[in-house]
C-alpha cells in the first residue's frame, strides 16, 4: 500500500454529535491507548436479542405492509465504509510481534470495537503481506510480524477468529494479499543469495531463487514467470477454499515502482524497472507474439488478474475480487488523452512502472471493485484530488464495477510541512465532493491507526495529533448514521428472504428467518430494524435505521426490545451475503 441524503432527526444527530464530542475529548485530554479501551464504553443498546415471553400469534393486533427497497441504491444509506489494517511492519495488527492468543484476540476485538465506532462496514486486512501467513497455510511460512520469528508457529487459527468476529459485527471482511513482494527494507549491502538466506526455509522465494528479480535493492517474485503466477494465485486460493472471506483485496505492487539514483556524475535520476534489463531473460523466454516489453509487462498483470478472478468464482461465486491501485494511472499527455489531467513529472502505473492497466481491467470487468488510492489533496498540483475522483468516475461508468476511493488519513498527521494537509475538516471535505459523483459508493481510509490517535504511535507531535482528532471527528459527524454496503452489479441477484412470523407485543417486536435452504449465496446475514416516524415510511434515509441483528445459527426466533410503539412504526428486513436486501415489513400497532 502506497504511502499510502437523508431527513436525520434532530434527536439521532445530536445524539451522535454529542457521542463524536465525548470521543475526542477522552482520546485528546485522557490519552487513552490501545492498551486501554481505544473507544468510549459502548451504550446499552436501545435493543436486545434477550429472549422473553411473546404472546400466542393470534392475539396480535398487527397491521403489517411491505415496501421494496431502494433499486438505484444512491443516498448516504448505501455506502462502503472501510479502512486498511495492515500487518507488514506491525502497521495495524498486531500490533506488535510475539503476541500470546489472549493479547491477539483482545486486540482484535477492540479495533473491531473502533471500526464499529466509526460505522464502518468492511475490514480489509492484510493477510499475506510478503510471502508469509497470518493464516494456516501449506504454501506460505507463518508471518514474523505475528510471531517474531522466521520459523514460528501460529499460537492458534488467526484468520477465523478475526473473520468470524467480524461477521459477528455484521461486516464483511477482505483478505488483503501482496501478491509478488518478498522483502520490505532495502538491502544494498547484501548480496540477493544472502538476502534470501534470511528468509523461513518454507518460504517460496529461498526455494527458488531463480524466480526472484531485484530491484532498488528489494526483492520480489518476477510477475512475468508462469510459474510464479501460479504459486501466487494458489496462495490466494488457499484462503478463498478454506476461509468464510467476502472477498480477496489486491494493492498496488505488481512490478516495482519507480525510485532514484545517482549517474556517473553524481546527480540524482529517476530509476525505473527494466533500466537494467532486469527482466530481460523472461521476455524472451516468454514473450510469445509481443515485441514490446512493457506491453508485455500489462499483459501479464492483466493475465494474472483476470485468471485469479475466475478462478475465485469457480471455487466460490459470491467471493468479490478488490484492487486498489495507484490513484493515477496514467497521463493525458501520453496516453492520447485517456489518462487525468496531471502533470508528466507525477508517478503512474500504466508506462512506466508497476505495468498495471488498472483501466482496462476495469473497461473489460474482470475485478467486481476498485479503490484508487487517492492520496492527495484538492490543491497540489501533483495530483489533484478533484480531477483524480473525476476520472476514476468516468472510467467505471457504464461497467457493473464498483468504485470505492482511499483516501489519504495518514497524511492528517504527516502535515508538519505540507500546507495541503493542514486543516480540521479535509477527509470529510473529500467524503462531501464523493457524494457529487454518483459512480463513487464509497470510500476506504489509509490506514486504520489513524482513526486511533490515542494510540502510542501518536505520543509526539501534538499539533498534528489534535489535527488528527478534529478530522476524525468530522469523519464521525460525517458517518453518524449506518449504511449498508451497495450490492454490486457484477453478481446475478438471487434474491433475500423476507422475515416471517414477525409481530409486535408489549413493545417487543419478535420474527423468525425466512430462509431455510443452504445456498450460501442466499442464507441471511443479517437484519434491519427501522424504526420509522408515521409521516415518513423512507427506507432510503439512514437515520431511521434502528438497529442492524446479525444472523445466528443457534436463534430460533429474534426478539427487539423497549420499542416505542406509540410513536414509531418499525420495519424489518434481511440481507444476503451479496447485501441485496428483502422486501420490507413495515408493522403498525393496530388503533
Amino acid at each position: 500500500m502506497m504511502h499510502e441524503n437523508g431527513k436525520p432527526s434532530k434527536k439521532s444527530k445530536t445524539k451522535r454529535f454529542a457521542l463524536a464530542v465525548l470521543f475526542t475529548g477522552c482520546l485528546f485530554l485522557f490519552g487513552c491507548s490501545l492498551d486501554e479501551p481505544a473507544v468510549p464504553e459502548p451504550l446499552e443498546s436501545p435493543g436486545s436479542e434477550t429472549p422473553i415471553p411473546i404472546a400466542p400469534l393470534e392475539t396480535q393486533e398487527n397491521s403489517i405492509t411491505y415496501l421494496d427497497p431502494s433499486s438505484e441504491m444512491s443516498g448516504e444509506k448505501y455506502m462502503f465504509r472501510a479502512a486498511w489494517l495492515p500487518s507488514v511492519l506491525n502497521l495495524g495488527y498486531p500490533e506488535t510481534q510475539g503476541m500470546t492468543a489472549a493479547e491477539l484476540k483482545t486486540s482484535f476485538l477492540k479495533i473491531l470495537d473502533v471500526y464499529e465506532f466509526y460505522n464502518l462496514n468492511a475490514v480489509i486486512m492484510q493477510v499475506r503481506p510478503s510471502g508469509d501467513a497470518l493464516y494456516l497455510s501449506a504454501l506460505n511460512p507463518v508471518s514474523p510480524y505475528v510471531t517474531g520469528k522466521v520459523n514460528g508457529s501460529l499460537p492458534f487459527d488467526l484468520l477465523f477468529f478475526a473473520i468470524d468476529e467480524t461477521h459477528k459485527r455484521g461486516m464483511e471482511f477482505h483478505a488483503w494479499f501482496n501478491p509478488y513482494r518478498v522483502t520490505v527494507a532495502k538491502e544494498p549491502l547484501k548480496s540477493t543469495e544472502e538476502i534470501l538466506d534470511t528468509l523461513s526455509s518454507k518460504n517460496y522465494a529461498r526455494l527458488h531463487p531463480e524466480k526472484v528479480l531485484r530491484f532498488d535493492d528489494k526483492l520480489f517474485l518476477n510477475p512475468g514467470d508462469p510459474d510464479t503466477m501460479a504459486f501466487v494465485t494458489q496462495s490466494i486460493l488457499e484462503v478463498v477454499s478454506q476461509y468464510d472471506i467476502d472477498a480477496v483485496h489486491l494493492d498496488d505492487y505488481f512490478y516495482p515502482y519507480r525510485s532514484s539514483r545517482q549517474d556517473e556524475t553524481g546527480a540524482t535520476v529517476p530509476y525505473h524497472f527494466g533500466d537494467d534489463k532486469e527482466d530481460e531473460a523472461t521476455f524472451l523466454a516468454h514473450k510469445g507474439s509481443y515485441t514490446d516489453i512493457r506491453e508485455w509487462r500489462r499483459n501479464n498483470t492483466y493475465t494474472f488478474v483476470r485468471n485469479l478472478n475466475e478462478a475465485i468464482k469457480d471455487l466460490k461465486p459470491y467471493v468479490k475480487l478488490g484492487v486498489s491501485p495507484f490513484g493515477i494511472w496514467g497521463h493525458a499527455d501520453e496516453t492520447q488523452g485517456l489518462g487525468s489531467d496531471t502533470p508528466m513529472t507525477s508517478s503512474e502505473t500504466y508506462v512506466h512502472a508497476v505495468f498495471a492497466d488498472t483501466r482496462k481491467w476495469v473497461k473489460d470487468e474482470i475485478i467486481d471493485y476498485i479503490i484508487p488510492q487517492i492520496y492527495w489533496n484538492f490543491d497540489e498540483a501533483s495530483a489533484p484530488y478533484g480531477e483524480l475522483a473525476t476520472w476514476w468516475a468516468e472510467v467505471v461508468e457504464g461497467t457493473n464495477v464498483s468504485l470505492y476511493i482511499g483516501l489519504a488519513n495518514y497524511k492528517v498527521f504527516e502535515a508538519a510541512n505540507n500546507p495541503s494537509w493542514q486543516g480540521d475538516t479535509l477527509i470529510k471535505e473529500q467524503l462531501e465532493f464523493n457524494k457529487t459523483l454518483p459512480m463513487i459508493k464509497g470510500a476506504s481510509f489509509f490506514s486504520f491507526r489513524y482513526l486511533t490517535p490515542s494510540n502510542k504511535a501518536f505520543s509526539e507531535n501534538v499539533p498534528a495529533k489534535e489535527s488528527l482528532l478534529k478530522n476524525n471527528a468530522a469523519i464521525l459527524e460525517e458517518f453518524r448514521y449506518p449504511a449498508v454496503i451497495p450490492y454490486n452489479d457484477h453478481f446475478e441477484k438471487v434474491g433475500a428472504s423476507s422475515p416471517v412470523e414477525i409481530r409486535i407485543e408489549n413493545r417487543v417486536l419478535s420474527f423468525k428467518d425466512g430462509y431455510g435452504e443452504f445456498d450460501e449465496v442466499k442464507k441471511t446475514r443479517y437484519f434491519l430494524i427501522y424504526q420509522f416516524p408515521r409521516d415518513d415510511i423512507d427506507p432510503d434515509n439512514p437515520s431511521y435505521i434502528y438497529k442492524k441483528v446479525v444472523y445466528d445459527e443457534e436463534m430460533s426466533r429474534y426478539t427487539v426490545n423497549h420499542l416505542d410503539t406509540d410513536t414509531f412504526v418499525y420495519g424489518v428486513s434481511a440481507f444476503n451475503r451479496l447485501n441485496e436486501e428483502s422486501r420490507i415489513s413495515v408493522i403498525d400497532m393496530a388503533p
